[in-house]
């Protein structure tokens, strides 16, 4: 049986991978090629969300970064601050809240689940966390009231 690979590079410390990657040497020392990365971290993200474990900052990581949403937009969802969610990221073995783990484990579900409105909610947070405040003009037509469209 070969020798298990430490797997780090998804910040969670306790991946092992039994197969799947390459070892090889470069330029710069040994180097490691894993197979279908996009795969891999999907697999992972499941297995997590499934864990009867509580959720500890690194897996909060670990998900933001699979859901591709800052620690302002994640702490929209999970109706916290975003200081809140750097500090339990701050302390990679410190477990969540309950509700908050919870949350985002829903959350995440839904959303590799391919569920529309939770899809729709993350691309509504992500531009919130993109977006400039600016002015919004609104205006009445047919007795109701309506965000005027950019033009």
């Amino acid at each position: 049986m070969s020798e298990l690979f430490h797997y780090t590079a998804s910040g969670l410390d306790y991946i092992y991978l039994a197969n799947g990657f390459t070892r090889h040497e470069t330029d710069y020392g040994a180097g490691t090629s894993i197979d279908d990365l996009d795969g891999l971290h999907d697999a992972i993200a499941r297995h997590v969300v499934a864990s009867p474990t509580r959720l500890r900052g690194q897996e909060v990581r670990f998900l933001r970064s699979m859901l591709d949403v800052s620690q302002a937009g994640l702490a929209h969802i999970l109706g916290t601050k975003r200081v809140t969610v750097a500090r339990w990221e701050a302390k990679p073995t410190t477990m969540i809240p309950g509700t908050a783990d919870r949350a985002l484990r829903l959350f995440f579900a839904l959303k590799v689940e391919g569920n529309r409105t939770a899809a729709q909610l993350l691309d509504l947070l992500v531009e919130i966390d993109e977006a400039a405040y600016g002015t919004a003009v609104f205006e009445e037509t047919g007795g109701n009231w309506h965000p005027r469209r950019a033009a």
